[in-house]
């Protein structure tokens, strides 16, 4: 067999038989392409390629699909005078030069699959001056959002929360909970009672998904709805009891009962609410329903709350982190470096900083270690080049990444001799939950990543596919761990604390049966000498953070949850 490669650069080919040898060609991200497919590479136009000029801009055009990707590097001007006939011979060609390609992939070796397949994936393996290098420039994003010269540039925004106390577990009486994030949403009752004694009940709501895209107006009355049936459900709608907010939404905090949405994420699209005060939108929902009393006293994101979560047990805990559907991470600031603080400290020396650090890499900051694949996911999201740190480790995109890599390799025949199916043809079906059952089978085992395939309408599989298999998806989440390891290292440095517990929360954190470990190595291998860490899975959710900040308020405050 020929060698080829799966991820080299465009370089010189030769014609033989009518086919192009096997390299790899600017179309190469269009998936759906035979050309792109097989990978053609050429030093001239071959047969199934044209070269248009639409707008002054040069561009390849694949006559077999008519996908076409732009170029500077483009041959020259050709004109397409072919006849018809002319035009169904080259597709004739283009479909023969492909199927040949995909015979000569799926008739090769074991060895040869698995190289290419390494091959490919290298770009997701991040290297140690990479690593450097992440942490460097995410540091300088903070220092830029925490700067009031710079706040307004920077993708890394800081937030700052107005959180300023930590609980110290002497807070007590009932509190409500509202966490919205996601898909779902949580109401909790908590009663706080003696020191780390609690109840708690709770109930997860959902919210359809014309709810999600329609308007903010829909949305509030849903969950004031929601709250409502939840206090007659529990038998204290008569109380009058707090509530604290978590919105794990990117917020700009003007105070503790005061956010202004920045953007949308999580694929939620909800008219009237950017730029608006989310707690008062909330506010007005219960105010129109008029039949029960809950006082909105604090809002947070959901990386406060498990932050509060897991200080209220554990007084070193100062970083919250959220591996999730989302990616986002809080940690407790000095005061003298917040900027944007606007209002009296109260002589207090900390506060707790909302990075929203999803964004990072919205400025091209991750270009050097992003690839076609991550492209591509934020090509087709629902906000293109906005949260692209985020994407590149949330549950929302990780089972994503993992099926245009595997989408590559059927096509290009080195996955299941080039068979797939319209499931995993499909957007948004290869889940992320597959990535975690995959990389939980036991050394050369396959017994999950054989029935997810067969979820897939996938039947025809070797042992060595599901091999290929589970090493992308390793690569995948590997890759997620050590972005958000950079991340939580650089913020350990920068407190510069002997040692800091990182509360951690989110089903990718929860479920993966690898990422606590993959975390706990990069991050020992990036801090300073002398400092320590540890993660500490928050047990309760950012619900029960959510309570305990209002706790908290309501503590300093000297005010008693009273029934009216």
């Amino acid at each position: 067999m020929q060698k080829v490669s799966i991820n080299s650069e465009c370089g010189k080919a030769s014609m033989s038989n009518g086919c192009c040898n096997v390299g790899a060609c600017k179309l190469q991200k269009r998936a759906s392409c035979p050309c792109a497919a097989s990978k053609i590479a050429f030093t001239s136009l071959p047969n199934g390629l044209t070269m248009n000029n639409n707008n002054n801009s040069k561009e390849l055009q694949c006559t077999s699909c008519h996908c076409s990707d732009e170029t500077d590097k483009a041959v020259s001007r050709v004109s397409n005078k072919a006849t018809s006939s002319e035009a169904e011979a080259v597709n004739d060609d283009n479909i023969l030069c492909h199927k040949r390609a995909i015979e000569s992939f799926a008739s090769a070796s074991v060895t040869e699959k698995r190289k290419m397949i390494l091959d490919l994936c290298q770009q997701l393996v991040l290297t140690d001056e990479q690593n450097k290098e992440l942490c460097h420039r995410i540091l300088h994003e903070i220092k830029n959002g925490l700067a009031k010269e710079t706040h307004k540039k920077a993708d890394v925004k800081c937030f700052v929360t107005y959180v300023q106390d930590l609980p110290n577990g002497k807070e007590r009486g009932k509190f409500l909970a509202l966490d919205l994030g996601g898909t779902n949403f949580r109401v909790l009752l908590i009663h706080l009672k003696e020191e780390h004694d609690f109840q708690m009940e709770s109930r997860i709501y959902a919210i359809p998904e014309h709810i999600m895209v329609g308007s903010g107006k829909q949305l509030f009355d849903h969950i004031a709805e929601c709250l409502c049936n939840f206090v007659t459900e529990h038998e204290v709608k008569y109380e009058r009891l707090p509530l604290g907010f978590t919105f794990s939404f990117p917020l700009k905090q003007l105070g503790l009962t005061k956010g202004l949405l920045v953007t949308w994420t999580k694929g939620f699209n909800c008219e009237g609410v950017v730029n608006e005060d989310v707690v008062q939108l909330l506010k007005d929902a219960i105010a129109r329903r008029g039949d029960i009393k809950i006082d909105v006293c604090a809002i947070l994101n959901d990386t406060t709350g498990t932050l509060m979560s897991c200080a209220w047990k554990n007084p070193s805990c100062k970083i919250g982190l959220i591996v999730g559907t989302g990616s986002n991470a809080c940690y407790v600031e000095q005061v003298k470096e917040c900027e944007m603080f606007d209002g009296d400290t109260h002589g207090k020396p900390h506060v707790v900083i909302n990075t929203e650090w999803g964004a990072f890499g919205n400025s091209g900051s991750l270009n050097f270690v992003r690839t076609e694949f991550d492209e591509e996911i934020d090509r087709h999201s629902i906000n293109p080049g906005q949260q692209i740190f985020e994407k590149m480790i949330s549950g929302m995109y990780m089972g994503e990444l993992v099926r245009l890599i595997m989408v590559k390799m059927v096509q290009a025949g080195v996955l299941f001799k080039g068979h797939s199916s319209d499931v995993l043809m499909t957007r948004g079906q290869f889940f992320t939950k597959y990535v975690s059952e995959i990389e939980a089978d036991e050394p050369d085992t396959y017994s999950n990543c054989h029935m997810v395939l067969e979820e897939l309408g996938l039947t025809e599989v070797t042992d060595d596919d599901c091999a290929n298999v589970r090493y992308i998806c390793e690569c995948v989440s590997k890759r997620a761990a050590h972005l958000v390891s950079c991340g939580i290292a650089t913020l350990i440095n920068k407190m510069n604390e002997p040692h800091v517990t990182v509360g951690v929360d989110g089903s990718v954190y929860r479920f993966h049966p690898k990422f606590h470990s993959l975390m706990v190595e990069k991050i020992a291998q990036i801090v300073k000498p002398g400092l320590t860490f540890e993660l500490m899975l928050s047990e309760d959710g950012s619900g029960r953070g959510a309570a305990l900040v209002a706790a908290v308020a309501s503590r300093e405050d000297n005010v008693s949850p009273k029934k009216k």
